[in-house]
């Protein structure tokens, strides 16, 4: 049994160091999966004011795009998820930021038709998660340094 609550407090405490580093990501993986929410449950939202959503609809349907969220947001939220309790993952991390990119640029660019408030709240997401790209590609580089370096000067 101690070796449960031993495993169990090695868990929290590395979740809780990574989880404000990476809290941008967290808030991301969180909206996105509220975007699949809102797609899944409001059935006609697109449907409903499709100029804003022409350009999305023009690449996918709402069920698909809702589909796309609800995998992207979950996928990435198991990988926070991960790279907070075991182990580092920081190139599994800045491939789904960028994949968010993806889905922010949509967005961007379909609500770019009306030029509301919508715009520069995802224009947001997409400029924070572009950051999250670079600062994960950096920790995956000081992975692979740190990784380069132990295998030097060991054995073949």
């Amino acid at each position: 049994m101690e070796e449960l609550s031993m495993i169990f407090l090695h868990i929290r405490t590395r979740f809780a160091d990574a989880f404000f580093p990476r809290l941008s990501e967290w808030v991301a993986a969180a909206v996105i999966c509220g975007c699949a929410w809102m797609l899944a449950v409001n059935k006609d939202l697109m449907a409903s004011a499709p100029k804003p959503f022409q350009l999305m609809l023009d690449v996918a349907t709402q069920p698909t795009w809702a589909k796309v969220c609800l995998f992207l947001g979950a996928a990435r939220l198991i990988i926070l998820f991960i790279n907070g309790a075991w182990r580092r993952s920081p190139h599994a991390r800045s491939m789904m930021a960028t994949l968010s990119c993806f889905l922010w640029m949509q967005i961007v660019l379909s609500f770019s038709a009306t030029l509301g408030l919508s715009v520069v709240g995802f224009a947001g997401f997409l400029v924070m998660d572009f950051l999250n790209i670079i600062r994960a590609a950096r920790d995956a580089r000081t992975v692979d340094d740190a990784y380069a370096g132990s295998r030097i000067g060991g054995p073949l």
